[in-house]
């Protein structure tokens, strides 16, 4: 780039006029020069650049992508056993309102604003599930469950898990079972623990839930030991996999701890419900809202 007479500059055999410094902004200068060229425009901004950059000049570097939650393996969502602050928070938040909101992980959300839900998070923005209906947040979550890398039971451990179902009396069953538990990592382990807490407490108010250990066994299922994504073998051994999840939610207590129940602090406190409808005949492929949000 050379100065002309007239306050005239030269930059890749164009001539630019007016009151131009070479001081000047490039974006700006260029953003002017433009109207004419638009076409052009990024690419001799992007030459002049290079041009005028002293050699000691580095671009910045660029920010620190946060990790995507979905996806992930557990060990980048659980940090010296705490659950990052989204995971944490849709636990929390369903152990709160599920208790007591009919059908919950049963009936369909609107799969529009699932998406949405789980892209700002995916993006680690904040979010106020307040804002969200809690079938949305649930169907959230079994995304999330679903997408686990590796399972939240270890791939390599589903035979065994499986097996335990067919061990003699419910005391084989539980003492296999830990023995499962034990050999996961403990970012599984300490993930299980509060998922958990949170179906016994649904569980535990099924009078208004209207889902029992099996019910939730049932539509959890797929998500938990990835039905989805296992094509037709993934229906081998149906039955099994859903009398597995009605066991381990029946003696979760026994297998994860007692202290499960408290991992949210106090129990779950009631909350209105009015704005969710019974849609369980309605396909979770529509894009329907089922609560006014």
């Amino acid at each position: 780039m050379t100065q002309g007479k007239g306050n005239r500059w030269h930059c890749l055999g164009k001539t630019v006029t007016g009151g131009i410094t070479p001081e000047s902004d490039h974006a700006s200068r260029f953003a002017e020069y433009g109207e004419e060229e638009h076409v052009n425009t990024t690419r001799m901004q992007l030459a002049c650049f290079r041009m005028t950059r002293e050699d000691n000049q580095h671009p910045p570097l660029p920010p620190r992508k946060q990790k995507e939650l979905f996806g992930a393996p557990l060990e980048d969502v659980c940090d010296n056993d705490t659950l990052r602050t989204p995971i944490l928070e849709m636990l929390s938040f369903i152990n709160q309102k599920g208790p007591f909101t009919e059908g919950i992980f049963r009936k369909p959300a609107s799969i529009k604003s699932a998406i949405a839900l789980r892209n700002k998070l995916n993006a680690g923005h904040k979010v106020n599930l307040d804002d969200e209906c809690i079938l949305v947040v649930s169907s959230v979550l079994k995304d999330f469950l679903r997408n686990i890398q590796g399972s939240v039971f270890s791939a390599h451990l589903c035979d065994k898990w499986l097996a335990v179902i067919d061990q003699g009396n419910e005391e084989e069953k539980i003492t296999a079972t830990q023995r499962l538990v034990d050999q996961l990592p403990r970012a599984n382990v300490v993930f299980l623990r509060h998922l958990f807490g949170v179906l016994h407490n649904i569980e535990q108010h099924s009078s208004s839930s209207q889902m029992r250990a099996h019910d939730l066994g049932l539509y959890l299922m797929p998500s938990i030991l990835g039905l989805a994504n296992s094509g037709r073998s993934a229906f081998e051994n149906l039955s099994k996999k859903v009398s597995l999840m009605k066991f381990l939610l029946e003696n979760c207590l026994k297998i994860f701890g007692e202290d499960i129940t408290s991992l949210f602090g106090e129990n779950s406190v009631s909350c209105v419900n009015s704005d969710i409808t019974d849609n369980s005949e309605i396909s979770d492929e529509l894009d329907i809202d089922l609560c006014n949000n």
